[in-house]
């Protein structure tokens, strides 16, 4: 049984196979907290490692995904695109619209302005593409993660 408030707390000293990640993203599905980012960071990295070695998406990547641009932080969209470049699966099975954790204007202005960050040309080509391939809008990204959302409820 996982102890959600002792994960909370302690997740970096707790071990969790795969089932386990995906039985603590399905619980966080339904009871995910404003302060779970560092929690679903850590189990998003976990994830990307694993797909890193094998084939495929699993649920718990695409959960994790999810709960994370859920939570809304410019910051992450790093995480979700070091999952999204996990493998070749992971590219095309992780929705583009996840890299918009804090909207297109919030999180391409944090994009930007990370100077410094080694993926940021990679990652500023593939959003521009994006966004001119989809013709996105805020609406649209908000849209498609409550239809995901209610995809993984369901």
């Amino acid at each position: 049984m996982i102890d959600l408030d002792r994960l909370r707390t302690d997740f970096a000293n707790t071990t969790l196979d795969e089932a386990d990640r995906e039985d603590v993203l399905r619980l966080l599905l339904s009871q995910r907290r404003d302060d779970d980012a560092d929690l679903l960071r850590h189990l998003l990295a976990e994830e990307t490692a694993a797909h890193r070695e094998g084939w495929g998406v699993s649920e718990a990547m695409l959960l994790a995904a999810l709960l994370l641009a859920e939570c809304g932080r410019e910051e992450d969209v790093w995480t979700l695109w070091e999952a999204k470049n996990a493998s070749f699966d992971t590219m095309a099975g992780l929705d583009g619209f996840l890299l918009f954790p804090a909207g297109i204007a919030g999180t391409t202005a944090h994009v930007i302005a990370s100077e410094d960050h080694p993926e940021r040309v990679d990652l500023m080509t593939y959003m521009s593409e994006y966004l001119e391939y989809e013709k996105l809008t805020d609406d649209d990204i908000r849209d498609h993660i409550a239809n995901l959302r209610s995809y993984h409820e369901g």
